[in-house]
């Protein structure tokens, strides 16, 4: 059975203490020293990545409030040139109704002197054949300014009420 001696009890207490004591200088220091390196250096690395997101959150904001910028201005631009271009275009077709009716008033105005070209033309053939046909009925020479000036005024009585 067991025998419990009080000397293997004391020895074994008193070489535990020692085991506990020498242990507690040379090991546990070292491994209480080397865990708190490691814990600083864990806390070194939290804190350097909470910097470094701290630094891209300021980056990214920057970013975005950059890019929010050059959004708006383009934009701005954008509708200048679309207010510009609408300018350009109001003032191009106002010159070209411009234009068209000046084109169209000229040759109406052409026209118009063509017309009366034409009609000049007419009434002295018409005032001819007219001279031509009452000399042939009276049976004699109707050539004088006279008659033409009779003829051409009988043609423009007739010319107006037509």
């Amino acid at each position: 059975m067991l025998d419990f001696q009080p000397s293997t009890i004391f020895f074994t207490i008193l070489n535990l203490l020692i085991l506990y004591f020498f242990l507690r200088k040379f090991l546990f220091g070292r491994v209480n020293a080397i865990l708190e390196q490691r814990a600083a250096l864990v806390r070194e690395e939290l804190d350097a990545a909470e910097e470094g997101s701290r630094q891209a959150q300021a980056a990214k904001d920057a970013y975005e409030a950059r890019l929010s910028g050059a959004r708006e201005e383009a934009a701005q631009i954008i509708s200048e040139a679309k207010g510009r271009a609408q300018a350009a275009y109001d003032a191009r077709l106002s010159q070209a109704q411009a234009d068209a009716k000046q084109v169209l008033s000229d040759a109406q105005a052409q026209a118009e002197a063509q017309r009366e070209a034409v009609l000049c033309s007419a009434r002295d053939q018409v005032a001819s054949l007219a001279l031509l046909a009452a000399s042939k009925a009276a049976g004699r020479a109707l050539d004088g300014e006279d008659d033409r000036a009779l003829v051409s005024a009988f043609l423009a009585e007739v010319g107006e009420q037509a």
